[in-house]
């Protein structure tokens, strides 16, 4: 999982940038292996949880989008529906109401209700939900 995306990456190369040594690579290598496990990913099936909008800010290759089978946007403008899903026309209405999200699979946008968990509520459900059941 990684939370706030585009954020952790964008200092990560920033960081980069600075304590880059002369004969490193220009690029950073966090976007790079955040890659290749997105690539990897389905084969080996690795469930990657990514919140943030990396994959249009330049941070990540363009065919790093495509390897997320499932996208879940919520208040998000017409011009990120295009960026994120343009498989998706016409772009559905976004919602004032908290929870209320679009997910898009297979070319097609749902809407759905999400839970509304704190940061422990969301730890305690993960920890004593037994595999399989969810």
């Amino acid at each position: 999982m990684i939370d706030r995306a585009d954020a952790t990456l964008r200092h990560l190369t920033r960081y980069w940038d600075t304590f880059r040594q002369k004969d490193d690579p220009q690029r950073s290598p966090a976007p790079a292996a955040l890659e290749a496990v997105l690539y990897a990913g389905r084969e080996a099936r690795i469930h990657v949880i990514y919140d943030g909008p990396a994959t249009v800010s330049g941070r990540l290759i363009a065919g790093a989008r495509e390897q997320f089978f499932t996208i879940i946007l919520a208040r998000v403008s017409a011009g990120m529906w295009q960026q994120l899903a343009p498989i998706v026309d016409p772009t559905p209405q976004s919602s004032p109401l908290l929870g209320r999200v679009h997910v898009v699979q297979d070319g097609d946008a749902h809407p759905a209700q999400v839970p509304l968990m704190t940061d422990a509520e969301a730890a305690g459900w993960l920890t004593t939900t037994a595999a399989g059941e969810i």
